[in-house]
């Protein structure tokens, strides 16, 4: 009898662990994906890559799958998706559609932003690369809900981000890397295009010409504060990721440190920059005394001019005054 009342002691509380194991795990199994598929996107303009249904068909019951077409469209998906308590946030486009929800999202979720899973779409996919996030947006979605509905947990990875005038990113420059995109982007998207207009400026630069990418800009330039002694600038290129896509690594410190960025402020000759491109590539330090770089927390730039700079991919335009700050961290979903 001592046995058998010590048996049916114990039935209630085992009974109990093995309810509240269950729900545990179909809790990880129901977690929500968020997805906001961007219809601009390169990707999706295309018809045969229409995204219609497909989302929804692999993630099932684990995703809500929103399209959008603006900025305003993402404030509202950011509303809902906070009132449905969405566990993960999926943007699907490339790193412009990206930078572009961070920023509304993190005003409705005061900062405070549910974990991004990278469903690549887009021209430029940097953050994802610098990841290591392997496949397009399908398999991406894949592996992650697959994950989550074996119990598993989604392992994640913090990044900084760059704020400048409100607006969050992980890759900024102006003078040569803006003008660099804005000529990529005037003839055309595609990587055979883009590897020869790399080839075709090497090649400008270490043969002396002068032409408008290498035009640079004048004023001063404040890292931290302090002056740099330069007037004339190349070009400015800083980032949180260490990648700016087609295997060039330069900004090996974006994430030496939290709160801050990695910024490089080239003063040199084309060609003299031109000779160094194996160490961009590479991630090596260019030893030259008008080639600073360093890992800080606020960069001020004031030009003689109007100018034109990229976040994340995306050009706009500073009257001549701009200032970047260290932004919000962002935890991002590496599956």
């Amino acid at each position: 009898m001592c046995h058998t009342k010590n048996t049916v002691d114990i039935l209630p509380s085992l009974s109990v662990a093995v309810n509240n194991l269950l729900v545990k795990n179909k809790e990880d199994i129901m977690k929500k994906i968020g997805i906001i598929v961007n219809l601009n996107s390169r990707k999706y303009k295309i018809q045969k890559n229409n995204p219609y249904g497909v989302f929804e068909k692999i993630g099932g019951d684990n995703v809500i799958v929103k399209y959008t077409r603006s900025i305003e469209e993402i404030v509202d998906v950011a509303k809902e998706f906070k009132k449905e308590s969405v566990d993960y946030i999926a943007p699907s486009g490339g790193d412009g559609t990206l930078h572009h929800i961070i920023t509304q999202f993190s005003k409705v979720y005061n900062k405070n932003i549910p974990p991004l899973l990278i469903l690549k779409g887009g021209t430029m996919n940097n953050v994802a690369t610098s990841i290591q996030l392997k496949g397009d947006a399908y398999a991406i979605l894949k592996r992650a809900v697959d994950t989550l509905k074996r119990g598993g947990h989604l392992s994640i990875v913090t990044r900084n981000t760059m704020d400048i005038n409100g607006n969050y990113c992980f890759l900024f420059g102006n003078g040569l890397t803006a003008d660099f995109l804005d000529t990529y982007y005037s003839i055309g998207k595609n990587y055979t295009k883009l590897t020869a207009l790399i080839v075709n400026s090497i090649y400008a630069a270490l043969a002396n010409k002068n032409i408008k990418l290498f035009r640079g800009f004048d004023g001063t330039v404040l890292c931290d504060l302090v002056a740099l002694p330069q007037k004339h600038f190349l070009s400015i290129l800083a980032g949180t990721v260490e990648t700016i896509g087609m295997g060039f690594y330069p900004l090996f410190r974006a994430n030496e440190k939290d709160g801050a960025f990695h910024v490089i402020a080239c003063s040199m000759k084309p060609a003299e920059l031109a000779r160094n491109v194996i160490k961009l590539k590479k991630g090596k330090n260019i030893k030259h005394s008008n080639y600073f770089e360093k890992a800080i927390s606020k960069l001020e730039i004031h030009a003689q001019e109007p100018f034109m700079y990229t976040m994340d991919g995306d050009l706009y335009h500073s009257n001549g005054t701009l200032t970047v700050s260290a932004g919000i961290p962002v935890h991002l979903v590496a599956v």
